[in-house]
């Protein structure tokens, strides 16, 4: 026997099992459908994880696993400054300004 606790006026809102075979209920925006019936259940649960899941739970991994400061990049232009040889082009700032300024006003 089963008691509903969302009964209407006048009901008595108790339902046996033999009655109501399938008792849907509403579980963080998902339907889900339960059988209500006097039988035993197995006790497996089985889940799909989607491949859009996969793929991003496999981006996530290679992004842990990439270092955030590229060492070699850093020692390269560390040495360059120390030695007088890093330039900075002036046309070139220019330039990747502009092309920032237009790419953002354009979206």
């Amino acid at each position: 026997m089963k008691i509903n606790p969302n009964i209407a006026a006048g009901s008595t809102g108790i339902q046996s099992a033999e009655t109501k075979k399938t008792d849907k209920t509403k579980l963080n925006g998902y339907e889900k459908s339960e059988s209500t019936s006097t039988s035993a259940s197995t006790g497996s649960a089985n889940a799909e994880i989607s491949s859009r899941a996969k793929d991003m739970a496999k981006a996530k991994q290679v992004a842990a696993d990439t270092p955030d400061v590229r060492e070699a990049k850093i020692a390269a232009l560390r040495e360059q400054i120390q030695n007088k040889k890093y330039n900075v082009s002036a046309d070139a700032i220019a330039d990747k300004l502009v092309d920032d300024h237009i790419r953002l006003a354009g979206a």
